[in-house]
């Protein structure tokens, strides 16, 4: 038999219960006809605030939450197919966070400040098939954040602040077919960074500061069909970044806005259904360019160019865009192409850009 102090104590459990429920629900609204909630400035979200009176629902936005995500914290959102998260501060997210969530299929989270992402994040979630993190600080991405996720065929870690992935990071999203990376801090792309992503289709490293892509880096992305190197540091591109047996699902590579001078002369031979490329804003070597140019129209490989009336400022805003590849020589004379980087041509090459910008 209870007595009077316990009675007492119950009922300021109870009580408080009742307060945290009643705060709640005053910081979230119904949306989308009753299957949708959205929570604003909640400070902290944990599974004893997100009880089983929102079990059925379906659609959860997020905003402004202060405090780092409670382990399991949707645990009793069991029909929960999209979450998502933007401003506020989490700090950490925590292994565990999304688990054991059947029906999740999309997860957006954006603009909040983040700054680590611990292992097993994604972990048991069967029907997960897109997540998009963006606008965060995170600078380095962990082997192991998705776990068990065998439908997700779309991330993006776009904006993020990038400037390393762990190898391995994404070997256990088997069906993954497009991973956004691009507006990163990345310089360096690594042999093992795409292991196992035999399903990858599109990969966009567009905007970040990538100088070295390793030998036999896309050994493991034989269907991959756009490759997108927009706006980088390159000055050399090896042909062994490709696999021996070639990259026949290969349509398209864009090289805009990097330091390349030339291509080797067998960089094409491991592409055989290459069918477009974006060579522009390059100092391209008149020599080399003139042998990529034959090799292209050789191979019926489109390359493209940018509209008469448009600068493309999405691309390099600071910078003048030329329509068309422009080279640059050292000598008049100059007619073979010599496979190496001159940092004074390249100069050179940016001068004369903003010195002929209005012709372009």
């Amino acid at each position: 038999m209870f007595n009077k102090m316990c009675v007492t104590q119950i009922v300021l459990v109870l009580c408080f219960a009742s307060v945290i429920l009643e705060s709640i629900e005053a910081q979230c609204v119904s949306s989308y006809n009753g299957i949708g909630l959205v929570c604003k400035d909640i400070k902290k979200i944990s599974r004893e605030i997100l009880n089983e009176n929102y079990e059925d629902t379906l659609l959860f936005h997020i905003i402004n939450t202060t405090e780092p995500l409670g382990l399991s914290a949707f645990k009793n959102m069991k029909n929960l197919i999209y979450l998502k998260i933007s401003g506020g501060k989490i700090g950490i997210i925590f292994s565990n966070t999304f688990k054991d969530m059947p029906l999740l299929q999309e997860v957006d989270i954006e603009s909040v400040r983040i700054e680590e992402i611990q292992e097993s994040t994604f972990f048991n979630l069967p029907g997960l098939e897109k997540v998009t993190i963006t606008n965060i600080d995170i600078s380095f991405l962990r082997r192991g954040i998705f776990r068990n996720v065998p439908e997700l065929s779309h991330i993006s870690l776009r904006n993020s602040n990038l400037r390393y992935i762990e190898s391995e990071s994404f070997y256990e999203v088997p069906k993954l077919e497009s991973l956004f990376l691009d507006k990163n801090l990345l310089t360096i792309v690594k042999k093992n960074m795409l292991y196992k992503l035999t399903n990858l289709n599109t990969l966009i490293l567009a905007y970040n500061n990538i100088s070295i892509i390793e030998n036999n880096s896309f050994d493991h992305t034989p269907n991959l069909s756009i490759l997108d190197l927009t706006n980088n540091q390159l000055k050399e591109l090896d042909w062994n970044m490709f696999p021996t047996t070639g990259m026949k699902y290969l349509k398209g590579i864009y090289l805009y806005n990097n330091l390349l001078m030339y291509l080797p002369s067998n960089f094409f031979t491991r592409l055989p259904n290459l069918g477009k490329i974006f060579l522009n804003h390059n100092p391209w070597f008149c020599p080399c360019l003139r042998d990529i140019e034959r090799t292209l129209y050789e191979n019926n490989i489109l390359e493209l160019s940018l509209p008469k009336s448009s600068k493309l400022k999405w691309l390099a805003p600071e910078q003048p865009s030329p329509r068309i590849p422009i080279c640059i020589n050292k000598n008049v004379s100059d007619n073979i192409c010599t496979n190496t980087y001159s940092e004074e041509l390249s100069k050179k090459y940016s001068k004369y850009l903003k010195d002929y910008e209005d012709f372009f």
